[in-house]
C-alpha cells in the first residue's frame, strides 16, 4: 500500500481545505488554519522548495482547487527561505488572484502566515500590492475600490499606504488619493489635470449615491452610471424600486447571495412584486448561469436555505429565541422563486466539469436518510446523495448505483439519464434498505469483477464499520481487480470516530456533512488531483 506522504497531504489540502483524510463540509465557507501548512513546511525543510508552488499551479490549472486553500498555500510558499521560490510565487500571483474579493482573501491569509513583524511586508510583497493597483485601468480601479471597500479588517487605504503605492499616471493617482485622503483632497490636488477629471467625476457620483437619501435620486444615478446593489448604502435597500433598477446589473451569483436580504424586506413574497420579476428573469437566463460558473451543489444549498426561510437549526437556544416577542420571522418567498431555482438546478447539471471515470455507489436506504445534513440542516441527506450521484453522472462518470437490502444482500438500483434530484430522492426513500457494510460491498464488487475507479458509500449517520475487514477487502480488490479509491460519506454527521478511512492510505477519505464543495471534492479525488 502506498504511504500517505507530504505530497499527498499537500494536494489534499489544495483541493479540500485540509491535509487530513477526514473532511467536514458545511453550508458556508470557513477560514482555514495556518496549521494546515505542515506539508509545505516539511517539503521545504527537505530541500524541495519549488514543489509546493508547482502543486499550486497544477491545482489552479485543474480547475477543481479550493480557492481558500490555494491562497493559504501560496502565502505559505512566501515563507520558504529561497529567493528564487518566492520570486516565482510573486510572478504567479497576478494570474491566480482575479478579483478584489480574492485579493483581500490573500492578504488575510498572508497576515495569518506572517503573524510577527514585519508581517512579510518586504519589497516583494509591496511590489505585488503596487502592481495589483497600478496594472488596472483607471475606471476599473475606481469601480473595484468603491465596489469592495474592505474585507477581513483590511481596507484599500490600509494596503495603499502600507505598500506606498505611487504612479505618474494622473488618473490612477487621483483614484489612489481619493481612497487614502478622501475625494475632496483628490479634487483639489488634480484640479489642473484633464486626464483625471472623468475619473473624479465618476467617484463624485459614487460619493453622491453613498450619501443619497432619496430613492428617486439613487435610481437616476443607478441608471446613468450602472451602479449595482453592492455600491448602495444600507438605508436605500429598504426601497423596492431601488432593487428593481439595481438587480439587472448584478451577476446571477450576486442575485442569489441577496435573496435573504430581499425576502427579509418582503420583496419576494408577492407574485406581482417587480423585484421578484427581476430575480426570476436573472435566474432563468441560461447565458448568465453559464457565466456564473455556479455548480448544482451551490444551487441546492440556496434552495434548501430558501425553503427553510433562512431559519437557524431548531436547537433549544433558537427555539427560545423564536418565542421572544422581538423575534421577526423572514416572510416566505413566493413559490415561483423556489420553482425557478429548481429549474436552475436542472440546467446547472449541464455545467458540471467533465471527469470521465467509473464510480460504484452504495446508498444507505434506511428511513433515516430523510434526516437533515450536517452544515445544512434543512437539506435532507437523501437529496444531497441524489445531487452528488447525478452531478457525477452528468460530468461523464459511469455510475453503478447499489444498496444493501434488509436481507443483507446487495441490490442494484435503477439510475436514469432523465432523473432529477427530486425524482431520484423519491425513489431512494421507497427502497427498504439495511445498514450498509463497506466490506460486503467491496467483496461483492471483487467477486463480480466489477471494475471501478472510485467506490463511494453514502449514509446519513455514521454506523459501526468493520474497518480492518474493509481495509483488507479493499487491498484484495486492488490486487485482483484494479486500483480503486474509496470515499465514506456521512452526510448527517459532523465527524467520524473512529474514522473509516485508513490514515496511512492516501486513496481513502471520509466526508462528513454537505456543502457547495461536495461534488467538486469527489470529482477532484476521482480525477487523481489528490
Amino acid at each position: 500500500m502506498t504511504a500517505d506522504t507530504e505530497e499527498h497531504q499537500l494536494r489534499r489540502l489544495l483541493h479540500t481545505g485540509t491535509g487530513s483524510n477526514t473532511i467536514t463540509l458545511r453550508g458556508g465557507a470557513a477560514d482555514l488554519d495556518k496549521k494546515e501548512l505542515e506539508p509545505v513546511n516539511s517539503l521545504a525543510s527537505a530541500g524541495r522548495v519549488n514543489l509546493p508552488l508547482q502543486h499550486c499551479l497544477a491545482a489552479e490549472r485543474g480547475g477543481l482547487a479550493d480557492r481558500r486553500a490555494l491562497l493559504l498555500v501560496l502565502s505559505g510558499c512566501l515563507k520558504i527561505d529561497c529567493k528564487q521560490s518566492r520570486t516565482a510565487v510573486y510572478s504567479a500571483l497576478p494570474e491566480v488572484i482575479q478579483s478584489s474579493e480574492e485579493y483581500f482573501e490573500f492578504i488575510f491569509y498572508h497576515r495569518k502566515v506572517f503573524s510577527k513583524r514585519p508581517h512579510g511586508m518586504g519589497a516583494g510583497m509591496r511590489r505585488f500590492i503596487s502592481k495589483w493597483y497600478l496594472s488596472q485601468d483607471p475606471y476599473d480601479l475606481a469601480l473595484e475600490v468603491t465596489r469592495v471597500r474592505s474585507r477581513h479588517k483590511w481596507s484599500h487605504a490600509d494596503l495603499i499606504k502600507l505598500a506606498r503605492v505611487r504612479t505618474k499616471d494622473p488618473a490612477v493617482s487621483a483614484v489612489l488619493m481619493a481612497v487614502v485622503r478622501g475625494l475632496g483632497a483628490a479634487q483639489q490636488e488634480f484640479r489642473d489635470k484633464p486626464e483625471a477629471q472623468p475619473i473624479l467625476e465618476y467617484m463624485t457620483c459614487v460619493k453622491e449615491i453613498n450619501s443619497c437619501n432619496e430613492p428617486e435620486a439613487a435610481i437616476r444615478l443607478i441608471d446613468k452610471h450602472s451602479f449595482d446593489i453592492d455600491c448602495l448604502p444600507t438605508h436605500l435597500l429598504n426601497h423596492a424600486k431601488v432593487w428593481e433598477h439595481a438587480l439587472s446589473r448584478l451577476p446571477v451569483r450576486g442575485v442569489l447571495s441577496h435573496l435573504r436580504t430581499m425576502s427579509k424586506r418582503g420583496f419576494l413574497s408577492s407574485d406581482t412584486s417587480p423585484v421578484l420579476m427581476k430575480v426570476l428573469q436573472s435566474i432563468r437566463d441560461p447565458l448568465a448561469l453559464a457565466a456564473s460558473k455556479l455548480q448544482p451543489a451551490d444551487i441546492l444549498t440556496v434552495i434548501a436555505q430558501t425553503e427553510a426561510c433562512w431559519e437557524h437549526p431548531p436547537t433549544p437556544a433558537h427555539r427560545t429565541k423564536t418565542q421572544s416577542p422581538a423575534y421577526v420571522k423572514i416572510p416566505s418567498p413566493h413559490h415561483s422563486l423556489v420553482t425557478g431555482l429548481h429549474k436552475m438546478l436542472v440546467s446547472s447539471l449541464s455545467h458540471v466539469p467533465k471527469v470521465p471515470c467509473s464510480v460504484l455507489v452504495c446508498v444507505d436506504c434506511r428511513p433515516t436518510i430523510v434526516k437533515g445534513c450536517w452544515g445544512l440542516w434543512s437539506l435532507k441527506a437523501v437529496k444531497a446523495m441524489s445531487l452528488n450521484i447525478l452531478a457525477l453522472m452528468k460530468g461523464g462518470a459511469d455510475v453503478t448505483l447499489t444498496t444493501i437490502g434488509e436481507d443483507k444482500l446487495m441490490q442494484q438500483l435503477q439510475l436514469n439519464t432523465t432523473d432529477t434530484v427530486d425524482s431520484l430522492a423519491s425513489r431512494l426513500e421507497k427502497v427498504k434498505g439495511g445498514v450498509i457494510d463497506p466490506a460486503l460491498l467491496m467483496s461483492w464488487a471483487r467477486e463480480g469483477s466489477k471494475k471501478a475507479d472510485l467506490v463511494i458509500c453514502m449514509t446519513d449517520s455514521h454506523s459501526e464499520v468493520e474497518r480492518e475487514e474493509l481495509w483488507t477487502e479493499l487491498e484484495l480488490y486492488r490486487n485482483t481487480v484494479c486500483h480503486v479509491k474509496f470515499i465514506y460519506c456521512a452526510l448527517s454527521s459532523r465527524s467520524l470516530f473512529p474514522s473509516v478511512a485508513n490514515k496511512s492510505d492516501p486513496f481513502m477519505i471520509d466526508i462528513c456533512g454537505f456543502g457547495p464543495d461536495s461534488t467538486r471534492i469527489i470529482q477532484a479525488f476521482a480525477k487523481d488531483c489528490f
